[in-house]
């Protein structure tokens, strides 16, 4: 098909253009009016408890705190197996999700293989307000405590041995996130365009396959 074809198939489809227009303008509309969402990674860093060889807790590490990060993230989330991505610095935004929450322990070892060498756990929130992602936040901090305080105490751990989860004060601010939106129009043309004119040349393609398909009649005058 020419571009020639095209055009005046585009002119003979007419509804087929308008109707592709309205879509596009309406999606495009959606897209601009969209406020966005509201995120927060807060990091939660267990704390192995206070002692005369250690006493600085905060650069205390053992493989006994990353296990318990994992047992404690587990808990909060479910038996459910977690999602396993290339990289640990994917987010809840990332993936699509607008209203939610997570908490998991990162893993650096990629797709292939596991490797849980902090004990850190990232508690990704998203919201579609400030306010509802601030209230989530220090609800599941304090959850994240009182879960680690409960399993510690089924497990028999004398208090003095306990250890304890504090979020890192310079993780817990939240961020608007949202598009662009001359991106957002630009995109939204050139795919409403595509899709419009993809249908026109189906139709137009479709039309001509029948015309060839049809019984060609001849009529022969008795001699």
């Amino acid at each position: 098909m020419t571009l020639w074809d095209l055009i005046t198939a585009t002119v003979r489809r007419w509804p087929i253009l308008l109707a592709g227009a309205v879509l596009t303008a309406l999606v495009a509309f959606a897209a601009v009016t969209d406020d966005g969402v509201y995120y927060t990674r807060t990091e939660l860093v267990l704390l192995a408890p206070s002692s005369t060889d250690y006493p600085n807790t905060l650069k205390t590490k053992s493989g006994s705190l990353v296990v318990t990060a994992g047992l404690l993230a587990r808990r909060m989330m479910g038996p459910g197996e977690p999602a396993k991505y290339a990289s640990p610095e994917v987010t809840l935004v990332g993936e699509g999700v607008e209203d939610g929450w997570s908490v998991r322990l990162p893993d650096t070892g990629g797709q292939w293989a596991s490797n849980f060498g902090e004990q850190v756990l990232f508690l990704e929130i998203v919201g579609p307000d400030r306010a509802t992602v601030e209230e989530q936040q220090a609800t599941l901090i304090r959850r994240a405590a009182e879960e680690l305080d409960a399993m510690q105490r089924e497990f028999g751990v004398e208090p003095v041995n306990d250890i304890t989860v504090r979020p890192a004060p310079q993780t817990t601010l939240v961020y608007h996130v949202g598009g662009s939106r001359p991106r957002v129009l630009g995109m939204s043309a050139a795919i409403g365009v595509s899709c419009t004119l993809a249908a026109i040349v189906l139709l137009e393609y479709r039309a001509r396959r029948r015309a060839f398909a049809s019984p060609i009649l001849v009529r022969r005058d008795a001699v």
